[in-house]
């Protein structure tokens, strides 16, 4: 039997920054999100003669062991270590490969992805206390978080968990809510259209750009920009509802001001020119996904502008990713 998951990634569309600490535990966050159709995959099937293969496509790394007890906890593959130690308590060996569809340091949530879709490959296996989706969620936080000291807020986690369109709320202390959003399908279908997504700059300094973003809200530089973010994200939640999508793109564009102030790090010239040009050619509003720095972009667009804001920025290297909404959130499977 071979037990197979997915996990989709997702566009921060609104709030993100406000699900990191300190600013969640002292004053609460909101995060509006949605999952697309890229995935993290896993695959997981045993062996009888008791050796471990893993295999990650993404970094084209491989570890063979002659025994489970031999796995350890550091070094490369830390992921697979980590979820392995924590959750697998068999002696039999065992086969593991994982990719995703995004590149790593995407700005698109690609890490909680794989984590995701690891835990849930040894989930599955469960047949009693199997973890709930909120459960699965905050382990994989915890175990990328703490246990191996990746920078970054909950938001990543819940998302590729959940799937959908979700407003996220966060209160420190473990407290999440996550609330699907019951939008109308043709609003869904012309948010969809008139999105952009582009990958631009590669993404190097995330830790760089977290600390940087972390001391500014305990020196309390940036706490007033913080709160302005929380309610762009409620008021963009807002307009989704009501089906204004020209409101939409317009705090998209708030949101994005308001965020480059966070840290100096967010943006840089190369991104602020991409950002000029996209609003030159019909986009309404836009951002970078992620901590900032590079990844991608995302861009939404005045109505039948968004083949010249797509064309446009293809033009100057900008490389287009096509995508639809996932509404299913973690899936795994038996093959």
């Amino acid at each position: 039997m071979i037990i197979r998951s997915r996990a989709p990634v997702r566009l921060g569309l609104a709030g993100g920054g406000t699900d990191v600490s300190p600013y969640t535990e002292e004053h609460g966050g909101v995060v509006l999100n949605a999952t697309i159709n890229k995935y993290a995959s896993g695959s997981l099937e045993f062996r009888e003669d008791g050796k471990v293969h893993l295999h990650s496509f993404d970094y084209d790394k491989t570890i063979s062991l002659d025994h489970i007890k031999d796995l350890g906890n550091d070094g490369d593959l830390a992921l697979f270590k980590t979820v392995i130690n924590r959750l697998y308590k068999g002696r039999n060996g065992l086969n593991l490969y994982l990719r995703t569809e995004v590149p790593p340091r995407s700005g698109l949530g690609g890490s909680a992805a794989a984590f995701v879709a690891v835990i849930a490959l040894f989930n599955h296996l469960r047949t009693a206390k199997k973890l709930t989706l909120y459960e699965l969620a905050e382990l994989a936080y915890e175990l990328e978080r703490k246990d191996l000291g990746i920078p970054g807020g909950r938001q990543d986690q819940y998302a590729t968990v959940f799937g959908g369109l979700n407003f996220m709320e966060f209160k420190g202390n473990e407290f999440v809510r996550v609330s699907p959003l019951r939008i109308k399908k043709d609003v869904l279908l012309e948010l969809e259209k008139n999105l952009i997504l582009v990958r631009v700059l590669e993404r190097k300094h995330t830790d760089d750009i977290l600390a940087d973003q972390k001391k500014n809200v305990e020196t309390g530089k940036t706490i007033e920009h913080m709160h302005r973010t929380k309610e762009l994200a409620i008021e963009m939640k807002n307009a989704l509802l009501l089906g204004d999508l020209h409101g939409f793109g317009e705090i998209l564009h708030q949101a994005w001001e308001e965020k480059k102030k966070f840290s100096t790090m967010i943006s840089n010239p190369e991104i602020d020119r991409i950002y000029a040009l996209a609003r030159e050619h019909g986009a309404i509003g836009g951002k970078i996904t992620g901590a900032g720095g590079g990844g991608h972009m995302l861009f939404y667009c005045s109505p039948n502008k968004d083949m010249h804001v797509r064309n446009a920025l293809q033009r100057i290297g900008c490389m287009p990713v096509d995508f639809s909404f996932n509404m299913e959130g973690l899936e795994t499977w038996e093959a």
